[in-house]
């Protein structure tokens, strides 16, 4: 939880993030988890670079992304609200104070109902092409 990774754009791209693109486009899971560390000083759960940017742009990943457990009751710099807002879907195991964020920054509108919209469409959609679903 204390590991700041600091990488270039190439490190990252060719070594990290390389086996989460191939098993992304070959294996089309419907799920990854983000990470507890940092990167380049950016929370994993909280990094709209590598969830969105990377993950579902670029490598096509359209499944739930949720966070480590308790990622967001490490410190005030990772919050549910930055989550949906980095592209998760689920925050784990979804304490009290990560409702109080939501709702918070959902009246202010630091986040919007658009990106909570798109958090849980893309839940219920997982859920909806499971096979433990009948419809």
């Amino acid at each position: 939880m204390a590991s700041d990774s600091i990488l270039t754009e190439r490190t990252l791209r060719e070594i990290y993030l390389k086996g989460f693109e191939i098993a992304i486009r070959e294996a089309k899971p419907r799920s990854i988890m983000t990470s507890y560390n940092l990167i380049n000083g950016v929370h994993a759960a909280n990094c709209y670079d590598i969830c969105t940017k990377a993950a579902r742009c670029e490598f096509g990943f359209d499944g739930v992304i949720m966070t480590d457990w308790t990622t967001t009751n490490v410190d005030d710099t990772c919050t549910a609200s930055g989550c949906m807002r980095a592209g998760n879907n689920v925050v784990m195991p979804g304490m009290d104070m990560d409702h109080e964020n939501l709702r918070k920054e959902l009246a202010d509108g630091t986040l919007t109902l658009d990106e909570l919209k798109r958090c849980v469409t893309r839940l219920v959609r997982v859920i909806l092409h499971s096979d433990c679903y009948e419809q």
